[in-house]
């Protein structure tokens, strides 16, 4: 509409007045409503962000969705190490644990593939918020 010079302005359904003695409702009716409260200035249209506003919340999103995939990442390695019973006796995620995580080994291979997929997996999603901050 805004690109044929329409006027066009959007309105929260929450943010129009009512009235209690307005019952019957059908769209003529909120129609004639809806035209009297525009003319009367009643209406408070709602910010519609513009596409630089847009895109920056779109980068917003994929960070906050690359940290969220960082803590899973984080809590599935733990609870590898739980499963497995290596303990970690220091704070967690420091330089030290990060070195002492490198150094773990497991009898069976194929816990030692799971394993390093995960510490894989954690640092791909690492670079992601690097590359999105």
């Amino acid at each position: 509409l805004t690109a044929m010079n329409i006027k066009c302005q959007v309105i929260a359904p929450s943010r129009i007045p009512k009235s209690p003695t307005d019952r019957i409702k059908n769209d003529h009716r909120d129609a004639i409503s809806l035209a009297r409260l525009l003319r009367a200035g009643e209406l408070t249209p709602v910010w519609i962000p513009d596409l630089t506003h847009e895109a920056m919340r779109d980068l917003i999103r994929a960070r906050a969705a690359a940290k969220r995939d960082s803590r899973v990442a984080r809590q599935r390695i733990l609870s590898m190490l739980l499963r497995t019973d290596k303990r970690y006796a220091g704070k967690h995620w420091t330089g030290k644990h990060r070195t002492w995580l490198a150094n773990q080994s497991f009898s069976q291979p194929s816990q030692q593939i799971a394993f390093q997929h995960y510490c894989q997996s954690l640092e791909q999603i690492e670079d992601r918020i690097l590359q999105l901050d």
